[in-house]
């Protein structure tokens, strides 16, 4: 049982968004990562660079503030490990 409590304690930690940083966003509804990208420049978040899948990509600024309105218009927001997410973005 502690097990099982520690391994689900780790897992939130490790996708829940940090309150500043990059995080991963992810369309629920099938967007392109244009429009993904259009409605992050709206939320003032900086892109990194496109996620790791088709319909997602890494952003960068205020996580938590974000993370509730994204899951309102279909996105989902989580950490982005540094390591495989993303590639910096030209600016």
């Amino acid at each position: 049982m502690q097990a099982l409590i520690g391994a689900s304690a780790l897992t939130a930690v490790a996708v829940v968004p940090p309150v500043q940083g990059r995080m991963l966003i992810v369309s629920a509804i099938g967007e392109s990562d244009a429009e993904i990208a259009a409605w992050a420049l709206d939320q003032g978040l900086s892109i990194v660079g496109r996620g790791p899948v088709s319909g997602s990509l890494v952003a960068e600024g205020p996580a938590r503030d974000v993370a509730l309105a994204a899951l309102g218009d279909g996105r989902i927001v989580i950490a982005a490990p540094a390591a495989g997410c993303g590639s910096r973005a030209k600016q």
